[in-house]
């Protein structure tokens, strides 16, 4: 892994370089396809990103994201553990609906993108996330889980707005 693919994403460089390390590694599984699948991805490969790695398991019909996995640095930025749990209006209140938007987004397109946010909707306001939100798909072509890399931050950045969610360009 080479750390430069995942550099730029729409013209901003990624704060963290464990999440290029890990575009490179899904990357790297995309054999000509549009995204890996989940088979291809093994989180035992890449031990130093386990930490901040996330597994949302997409359930169609009705349309359901569900927290599969969730590691230990998520964990203790946000004081819980979600696993198991659906993303919905339980965990994230008022942003339940645009998070399940983007998560949408993501499915319906097949392609990784890059969210920056000011965590206003949790107790834990001060903290800022930049994550990298990459499709896992099934045999079928069709996304079945999204791969998520989640660094924080400890103070909003002050030109940040709530949310920014932006394809990934690399």
């Amino acid at each position: 892994m080479t750390g430069t693919s995942a550099i730029n994403i729409v013209g901003h460089e990624l704060a963290d370089p464990r999440l290029v390390l890990l575009y490179d590694y899904w990357a790297s599984k995309c054999d000509g396809r549009p995204a890996p699948r989940r088979q291809d991805i093994d989180p035992l490969e890449i031990p130093r990103l386990l930490p901040i790695l996330h597994l949302i398991a997409v359930e169609h019909d009705p349309l359901v994201f569900r927290h599969r996995l969730i590691g230990t640095d998520i964990v203790e930025k946000m004081g819980r553990d979600a696993t198991g749990q659906p993303v919905g209006v339980g965990l994230y209140g008022p942003a339940a609906a645009e998070i399940v938007e983007t998560l949408t987004t993501i499915v319906e397109e097949v392609r990784p993108y890059r969210r920056r946010a000011r965590l206003d909707w949790h107790d834990r306001r001060w903290l800022t996330v930049e994550s990298l939100e990459l499709p896992l798909v099934d045999a079928g072509g069709r996304v079945s889980t999204i791969l998520r890399g989640a660094a924080f931050g400890g103070t909003r950045p002050p030109q940040a707005e709530r949310l920014r969610f932006e394809p990934f360009e690399p």
